[in-house]
């Protein structure tokens, strides 16, 4: 009797090691897309989605924001980084999920102002 609580007590601790493991991935093979020229951008995972972190060099304007494509199964949003000046620290942008349905980012671009 008690080894068979022993065996669901494991069962049920794999299984949520498995959700969560899959949901909080490292997400930089995730996407095949490339940040723009004098940008370099990098993907992280968060608890149910992905975010995106661009950093980029002086450019013609003041700042710049990212932007994330993001998805979760078959619906579909943006989701726009407050900007940042030039110098400042990247621009971030986070996709959120929920349990059953991780959101997570399959694409983004950088707008400057």
């Amino acid at each position: 009797m008690r080894s068979n609580v022993y065996k669901k007590l494991a069962v049920l601790a794999v299984a949520l090691f498995s959700l969560f493991g899959l949901s909080v991935v490292p997400a930089a093979a995730a996407g095949g897309d490339f940040a723009p020229p004098g940008c370099f951008g990098e993907r992280y995972g968060t608890l149910f989605g992905e975010g995106v972190s661009v950093s980029c060099f002086p450019g013609e304007g003041y700042g710049y924001r990212v932007i994330a494509h993001c998805s979760n199964g078959s619906a579909f949003w943006f989701v726009a980084g407050e900007f940042v000046p030039y110098g400042f620290g990247p621009a971030v942008a986070e996709c959120s999920g929920a349990l059953l349905v991780p959101a997570r980012v399959y694409s983004y671009h950088v707008d400057e102002i």
